[in-house]
């Protein structure tokens, strides 16, 4: 296939697809349900961070809510390599939806949607972002399903308020951003709050194993959704990697600044990006 714009094509099923021919019906019952689950992956230069755990994840999420996709990882990977074809060196954020069968006769969907990366201010990650709070929790917490309203509300917020993030609270706990896994720095430990109790994205994982053999390993505990507890705060995700964030509903975190833990773990997983990177570029000239 001659180069073309990424943009352009979508997975529909297995078949690549220019993106306006890969449509599904607004009266598709899935939609009214929100019964389907939702994955996604950034790709850079063509290579995939963490590509077989996101789709691991995709399954999983649909197994928590009794989705059953007769389909394998292995086949799920062939059809992102269909995608990576249209042009292996874009970066670019993939998009997959499964939306489920509600009829038995139907079977679930699944598409995969290339989408702009997002980019984020260096100065976000020197200075630290503003983040607000929001009341809510997502229905099944361990599950990345189609039922986002809250994480909307959440983001509309942070919007408004002129902030990067929203980060949700339930019962007098933080718990997860709109879009992000939740960290907070105090008397010298990085917490998180417990896997069961939230999405456990990727990047949080990834966070996990980078920090293990450091002076300050991280550890999942409830975080009261008392600001004056917390030294530092930062959020983590695909595309934002590790974020500082310094001020909360207008309220400085700490002294304001990028605390040194913080800076610690940024750096840590940078490091890891590039290694991993840099892993999957010598397995493609091998």
């Amino acid at each position: 296939m001659s180069r073309s714009n990424i943009f352009d094509f979508a997975i529909f099923n297995g078949q690549l697809l220019p993106v306006n021919e890969a449509k599904v019906s607004i009266f598709n019952q899935a939609f009214f349900s929100s019964f389907g689950v939702y994955e996604s992956i950034k790709v850079d230069q063509g290579r995939p961070f963490y590509l077989l755990e996101h789709l691991h994840r995709l399954i999983e999420s649909a197994q928590e809510i009794e989705l059953e996709l007769d389909i394998t990882i292995d086949t799920l990977a062939e059809w992102f390599n269909l995608l990576v074809g249209v042009d292996p060196a874009a970066t670019w954020s993939l998009k997959i939806i499964v939306l489920g069968n509600t009829e038995p006769v139907d079977q679930p969907i699944i598409a995969m949607q290339p989408v702009s990366l997002p980019t984020y201010s260096p100065e976000l990650y020197r200075h630290g972002a503003a983040a607000t709070l929001f009341e809510g929790q997502r229905v099944l917490p361990a599950c990345k399903s189609l039922n986002t309203l809250v994480n909307y509300l959440a983001r509309h917020k942070a919007r408004q308020a002129g902030a990067l993030e929203g980060l949700l609270h339930h019962d007098g706990f933080l718990t997860e951003g709109a879009r992000s896994n939740l960290f907070a720095v105090r008397q010298g430990q990085i917490l998180t709050p417990p896997t069961n109790e939230v999405l456990s994205g990727i990047t949080r994982d990834v966070i996990f194993q980078v920090m293990a053999d450091s002076r300050t390993p991280v550890h999942e505990a409830r975080l009261p959704a008392n600001l004056s507890l917390y030294d530092e705060v930062f959020i983590s995700s695909t595309s934002m990697h590790v974020m500082p964030i310094t001020q909360i509903d207008g309220r400085p975190i700490g002294g304001g600044q990028v605390g040194p833990i913080t800076q610690t773990v940024m750096a840590g997983f940078e490091a890891h990006y590039r290694a991993y990177m840099d892993s999957l570029a010598r397995e493609s000239e091998s």
